[in-house]
């Protein structure tokens, strides 16, 4: 192994996978263009339930059918890719550990720009250093991948229960539950008063106002301990999907078909019931402090998550697998360079619509309602689609992409 530089080839590319990335950053957009004219901390409240009419019938379905099961299946995704890079780092280079290292650290600055200087939302940070701990687990077996990624996944859910059971029993103390409620208002009103100011800064605010209040809802958000729960969450999705690509699910057709209806007669038996029962009762589910209910309303999320991720995943697979069958197209297959474009199509979401609705730019914040920005979404997703093809059959890599696997090998790659 002497070749210190050979990257992974367009032709070498899993075309599924790309098909699925392309889809995803379709569920990706349409969870974060509420967010792009509405603060971040606002999550913390749950869904939004001012919205009325088509607003609420499309934030509804959002917030049902959507919200975090796109960044499941974008994690799944990253453990997948992380075995593939790593399996032929392996045969081309001689370090392939300090290889996928500089590629996360490549990852954490395109992350660190995006959420500093543009979007607060941005999840290629934490990738990056979740990413890391990936190296822990790089010769585990795809039994043992799947039962640690399964035990991470559920850590929170443990420890989110164990919280509200003690707080619950806690409270039958007066002094205690007195303290607590105290608390309780302390903490909303400090967050009511985060969210009016970073509304305020991004409708009319200044480059630099918006600069100040993203930076301190990031901190509010990955400070007040969010990252306890949503680290070791991603780092148990990073490892069911490594258990996947170590297994041969979702890199090959013919293999896995069993798996496939498998994942999705399990994943809507489990995910569907999950997430139609916290879309009827758990909208107004605040997630502040550990109760009985918000513990509920966690755990059926979780599973909603994984479950209805999973039933999409493989209501691709099949679809393409049996298009392969009949050697024929499938109109699915069109997303798969919006997929090798996953990066500068997910950047520019951000670049676009915080410019469209931000008071330094164009300043339509607040201006339109939940439907009409989702419709926004949609389309701007479906022009990425034919422009990513457009470009691809141009260049061989998308902008970004090309940067990142420059700076990760070290040299500069023909562009064209």
């Amino acid at each position: 192994m002497t070749n210190m530089t050979q990257p992974i080839g367009v032709k070498e590319r899993i075309h599924m996978l790309d098909v699925i990335r392309g889809f995803a950053l379709l569920g990706i957009l349409l969870m974060n263009i509420e967010f792009f004219q509405r603060p971040l901390t606002a999550m913390m409240f749950g869904f939004d339930t001012s919205l009325t009419g088509l607003d609420h019938s499309v934030g509804w379905t959002v917030f049902t059918f959507v919200q975090g099961k796109f960044y499941t299946m974008f994690s799944l995704l990253f453990g997948i890719g992380f075995v593939i890079f790593y399996d032929r780092a392996k045969q081309n280079h001689d370090h392939p550990r300090w290889l996928f290292f500089r590629r996360l650290l490549v990852l954490a600055l395109f992350g660190l720009v995006h959420m500093v200087f543009i979007w607060g939302g941005d999840i290629l940070l934490t990738y990056a250093i979740v990413g890391l701990l990936l190296l822990l687990f790089i010769n585990s077996s795809a039994g043992r991948l799947w039962k640690w990624g399964l035990a991470l996944f559920l850590l929170p859910v443990a420890m989110f229960w164990l919280g509200a059971v003690s707080m619950h029993f806690a409270m039958q103390s007066p002094e205690f539950a007195q303290q607590t409620l105290a608390d309780q208002q302390q903490m909303q009103d400090t967050a009511m008063a985060l969210i009016s100011n970073a509304e305020q800064a991004y409708a009319t605010g200044s480059y630099s106002e918006v600069l100040a209040a993203r930076l301190a809802e990031v901190n509010m958000l990955y400070g007040g301990g969010g990252a306890i729960f949503f680290f070791p969450t991603v780092l148990g999705i990073f490892l069911i999907g490594a258990s996947f690509a170590r297994s041969g699910v979702f890199t090959s057709f013919e293999k896995r078909p069993t798996a496939y209806k498998n994942l999705l007669r399990w994943g809507l038996i489990f995910g569907l019931p999950s997430a139609l029962y916290v879309g009827f009762y758990g909208t107004d589910i605040e997630m502040m402090m550990p109760s009985l209910d918000s513990a509920l309303a966690f755990t059926l999320m979780q599973v909603a998550n994984f479950g209805l991720c999973f039933a999409y995943m493989a209501i691709i697979a099949l679809a393409l697998r049996q298009a392969q069958r009949n050697k024929r197209q499938h109109w699915l297959q069109n997303l798969a360079p919006a997929g090798r474009m996953a990066l500068t199509n997910y950047l520019f979401h951000s670049l676009f619509f915080t410019s469209l609705f931000y008071g330094y730019a164009v300043g339509l914040y607040g201006e339109y309602g939940r439907a009409t920005t989702t419709a926004l979404a949609v389309i701007v997703w479906l022009a990425q689609i034919p422009f990513s093809k457009w470009w691809l059959s141009r260049f061989k890599y998308g902008p970004c992409e090309w940067l990142w696997r420059c700076a990760t090998y070290g040299k500069l790659f023909a562009f064209k």
